[in-house]
């Protein structure tokens, strides 16, 4: 199997829990708190290794919730490669209130990063990356962060023959002009490179196929909530519908859906099945509970059950 490199600048600590209800102006009282390592890329890692592919998460840390990410990563036996930073790692807070059955995400931002902090973090890509790894940006960019570092990540991956895939709102159009393997988007995040928003099927099919036409990508794959995803390739287009389960939480669903679907890839399965593949680990996430992701024997039934 092919390995599955992650990057990761500006990851998390999630933090989740419980309350009766929500209101403004009272006291809380929160209960059942959960701590998972969050952050696109570091998600998409822990995915792809619970379901048995060779993995290395790249990522920042610093601080104190910096030294607490390292060690949760450390407690679920994911390979990483820590790439110290002056400022502190972020903090992101959910809250499920019971009472209507709501979810709220508070997402504090990231810490800055020198010049210095931005190429060894690039070096580090570099010195990773051998041919045949997948490479999977995802994840927001650090605030101030240069609008090209996935452009420049995604020109060392070629460099180095490896397939550059981002999942990111961030720095999409100078990584498009570098050019990448795969590009993926949500329904809230393509209108942003489409100019509006699309007709599902038709016209996302449509916008997708267009731009693995112009080159820019050599597969776009847009997922479309509870219609399911696509994916555009040169030999055609891929369909997997979503899966009809209990949702508990969507935290990490999207991150699951990419860890799934290039676990799928880089063990040589077609599209059809990679993207079916995704879409169970995305359905089984959004079976557990706070920040919690799938367990990978959910996975393996929805991917094998009648959608």
């Amino acid at each position: 199997m092919a390995r599955i490199i992650t990057l990761t600048p500006n990851p998390a600590l999630d933090y989740a829990v419980h309350a009766d209800f929500v209101e403004p102006n009272r006291k809380l009282r929160c209960r059942e708190p959960q701590m998972h390592p969050g952050g696109g890329g570091v998600n998409v890692a822990r995915a792809t290794s619970r379901l048995g592919a060779h993995t290395l998460a790249i990522f920042t840390a610093g601080g104190l919730y910096g030294d607490a990410l390292i060690k949760t990563i450390a407690m679920e036996n994911v390979p990483m490669r820590v790439i110290p930073i002056a400022g502190e790692t972020r903090l992101a807070f959910h809250v499920q209130n019971d009472r209507d059955g709501d979810e709220y995400r508070f997402n504090l931002p990231g810490a800055q990063m020198s010049d210095y902090e931005v190429n060894l973090f690039l070096r580090a890509v570099d010195e990773e990356t051998e041919a045949g790894d997948y490479v999977v940006a995802s994840g927001s960019l650090p605030p101030d962060a240069p609008q090209d570092l996935w452009a420049k990540a995604a020109r060392i991956a070629k460099k180095n023959d490896a397939r550059f895939v981002l999942d990111s709102i961030s720095g999409v159009k100078e990584a498009l002009e570098e050019g990448v393997f795969m590009l993926r988007q949500n329904q809230h995040e393509y209108p942003a490179l489409a100019g509006k928003e699309l007709n599902w099927r038709d016209e996302v099919e449509a916008f997708a196929k267009e731009c693995v036409s112009k080159a820019s990508a050599e597969a776009m794959v847009i997922s479309h909530g509870g219609d399911g995803s696509i994916m555009a390739a040169k030999d055609g287009v891929a369909f997997a519908p979503s899966f009809k389960i209990k949702a508990s939480s969507a935290v990490g669903a999207g991150d699951s859906f990419v860890g799934g679907l290039i676990t799928g890839l880089a063990q040589g399965w077609d599209n059809e099945h990679a993207l079916r593949y995704g879409m169970a680990a995305a359905g089984a996430t959004r079976m557990s509970e706070g920040t919690a992701l799938f367990k990978p024997a959910d996975v393996e039934r929805l991917y094998r059950s009648e959608t």
